[in-house]
């Protein structure tokens, strides 16, 4: 074997363990929701020899340079959750073995950017002592030992897709990649939603019933729709980020036809119903105009504090209360307690349980999350859910992220939290600020938009931490924060990742 060859293969072997190892995880899943359990356990001692492998792997520096983390997760996460939502198989947890399979891999990838920029390490420094609070305020609490397990595992996914995304270079290959993406995906969203708007019973029979049974608050007719995922809620926030890549590849040059792909998503966002993925694009897309327009930054401020007080003017002058229903959900109107949304009571809740059990929390797995969801509910009895009928049906206790941050670790670990996404968008945001006209500008605007979408649906959704709605979402944020760090880091960590890369190639030169 010549050396051009050994090269070739060090550099491909380890995607090859990866597609075998996700193969036969994919293999297993079936077989478990098909219930055929010996064939799945058979396929165990492949998968725990794939992830020897994988775990192998992580002493061998790799990383993505051509595109197939972006690719593999946006078709998993594209088709996942009908097939899950219809045949009851468990292929969502695909995502899952992704982000653990590759935990040390993407954790020595971290670790090496960590060396190189300060502002990660802040921001590691604050994850750490956010998990450090919740671990001790689970061993003081409340919490029982196999939920709170389950709730750790559940609160570690965002951390560490965040920590995969650090594995993929974003280069030519990959920006080409992300736009063939943002302008053909339409192309496979458009007809399964068309399916559903014209014959809802066969959609139902391929893609499982909708479990959102409102009419659409936008149009007043029609059904929260869904496309090919199982809730509304998934189309809107991903249709939402591909809005927001579409107006990227708008303001960075790429043509003036963007604008009707950008629409096109956007007709998507609307027929989901869904309000908060709607809010949070727009502010997504006033970012991107404060950022394009800095040069008329006073003027945008003048006229919107002029818009601002004139429309505050006419609420006052019409005796108009914006988002009244809204409000009175939430428990914000006095006259409308009585109509509280289950978000506003399982938030009030939790903040009086971080009260109740300051300055540390209930504990993991307690309170509000899938650990207390699955394996405890002794707390929402003793708080006197069982008067509510959807409490007693299953639904809804999942459908607020902060609630249960805050129950579980206190006002300590939920603040350590908070500081955490503050300082991680504040960076994202001056990022893009400053990358106009480099190479890294779509990249630092896709992200920023990622993360704002991904905080802004917190209170209305847990998707942040979901690999099935938010994968590509930290992916996009892990690539381009390694892509738009300071060019000083950024060569320093070049050449840390060259003399590994060197040494394998000449070790395994001498071996052949």
């Amino acid at each position: 074997m010549n050396v051009a060859s050994s090269k070739n293969l060090g550099k491909a072997w380890p995607w090859a363990v990866i597609l075998i190892f996700f193969a036969f995880s994919f293999l297993s899943a079936v077989l478990v929701g098909t219930g055929q359990f010996l064939l799945a356990g058979a396929l165990f001692v492949f998968i725990a020899l794939a992830t020897v492998s994988l775990l192998f792997m992580s002493t061998q520096g790799i990383a993505d340079r051509r595109g197939f983390l972006l690719i593999v997760v946006w078709c998993v996460m594209l088709f996942t959750n009908g097939m899950q939502q219809s045949g009851g198989v468990p292929v969502g947890y695909v995502l899952e073995l992704l982000t653990f399979g590759l935990v040390l891999a993407s954790a020595q990838c971290v670790s090496k950017l960590a060396g190189q920029d300060g502002v990660l390490r802040v921001l590691l420094i604050l994850l750490a002592c956010h998990f450090a609070v919740a671990l001790l305020s689970s061993m003081l609490g409340r919490s029982h030992t196999f939920a709170a397990l389950w709730q750790l595992q559940y609160n570690l996914k965002w951390p560490l897709m965040f920590a995969v995304g650090t594995m993929l270079i974003w280069n030519e290959r990959v920006d080409d990649l992300m736009r063939k993406i943002i302008l053909w995906s339409w192309v496979l969203i458009a007809p399964i939603l068309a399916l559903e708007i014209t014959m809802p019973g066969v959609h139902s029979q391929v893609f499982g019933v909708n479990p959102d049974g409102q009419v659409n608050p936008f149009f007043g007719v029609g059904a929260r729709y869904r496309g090919p995922f199982n809730h509304a809620g998934y189309l809107a926030i991903i249709s939402a980020l591909l809005v927001t890549g579409a107006m990227a590849q708008l303001i960075s040059g790429r043509g003036r036809s963007w604008g009707w792909i950008a629409l096109i998503y956007t007709v998507f966002v609307l027929l989901s119903g869904q309000r908060q993925e709607l809010f949070a694009m727009a502010f997504a897309l006033l970012l991107f105009a404060v950022i394009v327009w800095r040069q008329y930054l006073h003027l945008l401020l003048l006229i919107t504090s002029l818009l601002g007080g004139l429309l505050v003017t006419s609420f006052v002058y019409f005796d108009y209360i914006p988002m009244q229903s809204t409000l009175a959900e939430w428990g914000l109107l006095d006259d409308f307690l009585s109509h509280r949304s289950e978000r506003a009571i399982i938030t009030d809740h939790g903040i009086d349980i971080a009260r109740q059990f300051f300055p540390l929390g209930s504990g993991l797995g307690t309170y509000g999350g899938p650990g207390a969801q699955k394996f405890d509910l002794s707390l929402f009895w003793e708080l006197g859910f069982g008067r509510y009928w959807w409490f007693l049906q299953g639904k809804f206790i999942l459908d607020t992220y902060w609630p249960n941050i805050m129950a579980e670790s206190g006002f300590i670990g939920a603040a350590f939290l908070m500081i955490f996404f503050a300082v991680l968008w504040v960076t994202l945001l001056r990022r893009a600020w400053r990358s106009v006209g480099t190479s890294d500008y779509r990249a630092a605007l896709l992200a920023l938009a990622a993360l704002t979408l991904l905080l802004a649906n917190t209170p209305s959704s847990p998707m942040l931490t979901d690999p099935r709605g938010a994968f590509i979402f930290w992916l996009i944020i892990g690539s381009a924060w390694r892509s738009t760090m300071p060019k000083y880091s950024k060569r320093r960590l070049d050449r840390a990742y060259a003399a590994p890369a060197r040494d394998a190639s000449t070790r395994m030169e001498a071996a052949i």
